[in-house]
């Protein structure tokens, strides 16, 4: 009887327009649609399509509910959800028991998916959060060198749709060698070569990828640029920071965001001053040059910002991210919105010593789902 229904429902839509089919299938969450995979080689063929990807990933965003909060912490058994529409409310705990307490202390994401690593650990692992799987990357053979260490960057190229691992390996006292790991077509990591291998990646403060592009910090000649690297070319190249300052602080001070589709760096070295600047890379065919904006704190979250550590994010409704990381009082997260000047603040619930170390504005994507 079950089956029969099936057969009924699947010729029904088989005989409409495939943009009303789209426009239909493309309004239905994530998990309806993986369930409906199993319907049919039709269906199954809808939901890989990339038209319908396409589709799906902007009604998504358009979705009330559509942007989901994670604020990770260190060791990567868990990490806290929020609703960013509900105010003055504590976030939710999300265990990830799949990961079986290994200490990953770095997390990139993108577009759903989670890289889990560490400098000294190999290899990283893969995380879906919409699926809950994990898959744990193979291992690179060794070189011999006891001493070296790894860094990682997900990148996701949204033309041809496919999600790259940047691996940077630093043996001790040789030059650093670049690998890449494609997701869903290679079974090992392929070296490439690059004009940069006397950069050292700075990890601390982690990465970001826009449109296809990701951009870390790095230190060249005992100076500090942002690495681009892009995904589909597979190329390098250096932007330097801004100029006009005197004193640049510590690499751990910044956060690198994506600001509507543009590079922007946060600098919170000048909380104790009750502000934080913000830094946009502004480009044209012919030059590129970063503007600087203030941003004051509000007087009733003064006492938390003096004592923490920041991680910062940027949701697609105009607000800045961040979360406060402190030992001596409980953690938070913030939001400001850009266009109204305004902040609000939601509080991490009380645990033993809790270590933030990254913040993600996450959309369900069924590009993920065909990964991992």
């Amino acid at each position: 009887m079950e089956k029969k229904k099936r057969e009924i429902i699947y010729d029904i839509f088989s005989f409409l327009p495939l943009e009303i089919i789209y426009d239909i299938f493309s309004r239905l969450p994530v998990k309806s649609l993986t369930c409906l995979k199993c319907v049919s080689k039709f269906y199954r063929s809808l939901v890989s399509d990339p038209s319908f990807l396409d589709i799906h990933h902007t009604h998504s965003i358009s979705r009330p509910d559509k942007t989901k909060f994670l604020a990770c912490s260190l060791g990567g058994n868990f990490s806290y959800t929020v609703d960013e529409k509900v105010q003055h409310t504590k976030a939710s705990v999300l265990h990830i028991e799949e990961l079986d307490g290994i200490n990953y202390n770095r997390f990139d994401y993108v577009n759903g998916l989670f890289c889990l690593w560490s400098v000294e650990l190999h290899p990283p692992v893969i995380y879906n959060l919409t699926t809950r799987k994990v898959r744990f990357l193979p291992r690179l053979n060794s070189d011999g060198n006891e001493f070296t260490h790894y860094y990682y960057s997900l990148g996701f190229e949204p033309g041809e749709k496919k999600y790259k691992i940047l691996m940077i390996t630093h043996p001790e006292k040789t030059p650093t060698r670049c690998w890449i790991f494609t997701l869903g077509s290679s079974e090992s990591w392929r070296e490439i070569e690059s004009a940069l291998s006397l950069v050292l990646p700075i990890s601390i403060s982690g990465g970001v990828c826009i449109n296809g592009v990701i951009y870390f910090f790095g230190k060249y000649n005992n100076k500090v640029y942002i690495v681009e690297f892009n995904v589909r070319t597979e190329k390098f190249r250096i932007i330097s920071l801004w100029k006009d300052e005197k004193y640049i602080p510590p690499v751990k001070f910044y956060n690198l965001i994506e600001l509507e589709g543009k590079l922007a760096a946060i600098d919170h070295s000048r909380r104790s001053r009750t502000e934080m600047d913000l830094w946009i890379l502004e480009r044209s065919e012919r030059s590129e040059e970063w503007v600087k904006y203030i941003i004051a704190f509000p007087y009733m979250f003064l006492s938390t910002w003096l004592m923490s550590f920041v991680c910062c994010s940027y949701t697609p409704d105009g607000e800045i991210v961040l979360t406060t990381n402190s030992s001596y009082t409980r953690n938070w997260i913030f939001f400001f919105d850009l266009k109204k000047k305004s902040w609000r603040g939601i509080e991490i619930p009380d645990r033993e010593k809790i270590d933030i170390i990254g913040v993600y504005s996450h959309v369900d994507s069924l590009v993920s789902c065909i990964y991992c």
